[in-house]
């Protein structure tokens, strides 16, 4: 089973660092191009089956790749970004800076020190949601010999790859987090899983 996770094109809030998570922001013109450059690149790739997260930025990137084929998209929370709750929407700039946790950006620096905003979802929760799916999809004997897209986000992909690497919650960046389309490729067997590469791009 070959497994190709990819990251949403580009919107406007990753353009401005703005927190995202779960507000259903769309692609910009950037974005837009980005993914149908990677569609181009995966052009050949003979998809069985296609999941999304169900927001906009990652349901309009599975859109574009799978072009003309005749596959349906499958949206599902398991491919959801981690929530922000109240801070959706608020920057990360220092110099438009105007989190009301000075320490947010442990989210980033030391994962392992982050405070949950309120109403949001902890690292560990995501990390609980987001492997629990992949781990699902893995063993399902439909899904042997298959080849599958997944649509998702930054935080989501590094909490599926990171709970099935089995990593502290200190190196939930290890590898950083993937650029807008980056395509990241695992094949799975009997349960087992090795990464073939991470964090591609196509343009």
């Amino acid at each position: 089973m070959d497994i190709y996770l990819i990251r949403h094109g580009e919107t406007d809030y990753n353009k401005g660092r703005r927190l995202q998570g779960v507000t259903d922001i769309p692609l910009n013109a950037r974005g837009i191009e980005l993914a149908e450059k990677t569609a181009e690149g995966l052009r050949d790739i003979a998809f069985d089956r296609i999941y999304t997260s169900p927001l906009i930025r990652a349901r309009k990137t599975a859109e574009i790749i799978r072009g003309s084929r005749d596959i349906e998209i499958i949206p599902t929370d398991g491919l959801k970004e981690i929530s922000f709750g109240d801070y959706e929407g608020l920057t990360v700039l220092t110099e438009s800076y105007n989190i009301p946790d000075p320490d947010f950006c442990d989210f980033f620096n030391a994962p392992e020190r982050y405070h949950t905003p309120p109403g949001g979802e902890s690292i560990e929760a995501l990390r609980q949601r987001t492997t629990s799916f992949i781990r699902e999809i893995m063993s399902d004997p439909a899904n042997e010999g298959k080849t599958l897209l997944m649509a998702s986000h930054g935080a989501a992909i590094r909490g599926m790859l990171s709970g099935l690497q089995g990593l502290p919650v200190a190196q939930f960046w290890n590898g950083g987090v993937h650029k807008n389309c980056a395509v990241t490729l695992l094949r799975a067997e009997q349960g087992k899983f090795e990464i073939i590469f991470e964090n591609r791009v196509y343009y």
